[in-house]
């Protein structure tokens, strides 16, 4: 019995000692792209509620999504009433509000990306993912460093020159068993951080370790926070193009 658990314990040992040796390997853009692909996929469709935190009040949104390829994405508030049949369409570089209450669909200008989406500490840039970790920055692998969720690599990523982007540098921490995003910190041009999403819960959704809740935190703003929980999700599975179009949405057309 000892002799079996030896050997066990040596087949773990040196599947770990490869495993860790084949990440060691990857470049940082790869290990960026893995990242990426576990949050977004060929396509992905879900449902998810946001809990807007402050000092004075709180407040919830359910919604909706859907996300082809990293052009075209399409967010849809369905509770509470006074919000429902709101829509965030983004297509390409361009991102439109439809307001059902007035029928109406509102361009949204690049200066107005950062601001902020719902009265939550997401900004529009965020919600429709307009700017591409993978094709706006050029990563750069610091190292490992060990946190709560376990070991994780430390990628810095600084923006190219003329990507329009809105963080001058981001640092992401990649866990190295499976690739799966831990926290996201953001900076200014200046070098000065400004929040930190942290990704939690993490669940194995088809063959990917997902993180279903993301927390995002100011850093100057105390009692501040917006947690988005996914509740929902099925990735790589068709999705018609006619939710993206957006003279569907200028007639009111929104997916259900």
């Amino acid at each position: 019995m000892r002799r079996i658990l030896l050997v066990l314990t040596l087949c773990t040992l040196f599947l770990g000692i490869a495993l860790t040796a084949f990440a060691q390997e990857m470049t940082a853009d790869e290990i960026v792209r893995k990242a990426e692909d576990i949050m977004r996929g060929s396509s992905n469709v879900g449902v998810m509620s946001m809990q807007i935190i402050t000092p004075n009040w709180e407040r919830t949104l359910d919604m909706k999504y859907w996300e082809k390829g990293k052009d075209r994405s399409l967010v849809k508030i369905t509770a509470p009433a006074k919000e429902a049949g709101t829509v965030s369409l983004k297509v390409d570089y361009n991102m439109w509000n439809y307001l059902p209450s007035v029928e109406k669909v509102i361009k949204i200008p690049p200066s107005m990306m950062m601001q902020s989406w719902m009265g939550s500490d997401f900004t529009n840039d965020d919600l429709v993912r307009e700017s591409s970790i993978v094709d706006d920055y050029d990563p750069a692998l610091l190292g490992t460093e060990t946190l709560d969720q376990g070991e994780a690599y430390l990628l810095e990523l600084t923006a190219k020159p003329d990507a329009p982007v809105v963080w001058g540098k981001i640092n992401i921490f990649i866990r190295v068993e499976d690739f799966a995003p831990l926290r996201y910190e953001y900076f200014d041009e200046d070098g000065d951080m400004i929040r930190v999403m942290y990704m939690s819960e993490i669940r194995v959704i088809d063959g990917r370790s997902y993180p279903t809740v993301w927390t995002m935190e100011p850093i100057n703003e105390e009692g501040k926070k917006t947690i988005i929980t996914v509740h929902e999700i099925n990735f790589d599975v068709p999705v018609d193009d006619s939710i993206f179009n957006l003279s569907n949405l200028k007639r009111g057309i929104v997916p259900e």
